[in-house]
């Protein structure tokens, strides 16, 4: 009870299915670079994310310590008048101010010289 009619010769059944294998992996490869793309995209999306993150807790840590410097302004004399000091050179009468260049050299302690023998 065999069908004797084909509407296909063997060779025309092969193409087909190798024209189908070729397509199918056209479309695969198609879509695994489409799917790096927006992964590469993604990651790239995520730094920058990241980055700008960064940026506004930096940002954020910055306005944080304005405010108090200008709260401690506004509340503490004394805060305003060591600052008038050390960053303007105002002095209260009768004082002298006395002014080192190089000054954050000298407070600093001398390198020890290493015994010889020692690394």
């Amino acid at each position: 009870m065999e069908s004797t009619e084909r509407t296909a010769n063997p060779q025309t059944e092969k193409l087909i299915l190798w024209s189908c294998f070729l397509l199918f992996c056209t479309v695969l490869g198609f879509v695994y670079s489409t799917y790096q793309e927006e992964e590469e995209r993604l990651a790239a999306m995520r730094l920058n994310e990241k980055q700008k993150e960064d940026t506004f807790n930096a940002i954020e840590r910055q306005r944080e310590q304005t405010a108090r410097y200008i709260d401690r302004f506004t509340r503490d004399p004394e805060f305003v008048r060591d600052q008038a000091r050390e960053r303007l050179g105002v002095a209260e009468p009768g004082e002298v101010v006395i002014r080192l260049d190089g000054g954050a050299a000298l407070a600093q302690p001398a390198p020890q010289a290493k015994p010889a023998g020692q690394r």
